[in-house]
């Protein structure tokens, strides 16, 4: 009978019924992974000396002060070469008011000397 009911499940059937295995083994290793320690050490790396640990903070400290004042550095250089850009910026913006400013007195004073001039020719 046992031989019949397996003949008689459907190649579908089958088919979930592994699908569903399948998971559940995944769900238990996955759930397995959960209990185990999110953070492996080496038994080397273990440091059991509070004085070897505290000088490894120490180091530790010193190299992000270190990077800390690299960066800080950094930022003030950049903002030395923004600020020097900005006047930069500001010279040249004066600069080219005072020459639009030129020559616009000049268009102005063009046509006037003309005048003058056609007026002070003699007749010829």
């Amino acid at each position: 009978m046992a031989k019949e009911r397996n003949l008689k499940k459907s190649f579908q059937d089958s088919l979930e019924d592994i699908k569903k295995r399948m998971k559940e083994k995944r769900n238990k290793n996955l759930a397995e992974l959960g209990k185990r320690k999110s953070f492996i050490v080496a038994p080397c790396q273990i440091i059991t000396n509070t004085s070897t640990l505290l000088k490894n903070y120490q180091d530790n400290n010193k190299m992000l002060v270190l990077a800390l004042e690299n960066e800080k550095s950094k930022v003030r250089e950049a903002q030395d070469i923004i600020l020097q850009l900005r006047k930069e910026c500001y010279y040249l913006t004066y600069q080219l008011y005072a020459l639009k400013e030129k020559l616009t007195s000049q268009q102005t004073e063009e046509p006037a000397q003309e005048s003058v001039k056609e007026f002070l020719l003699p007749c010829s």
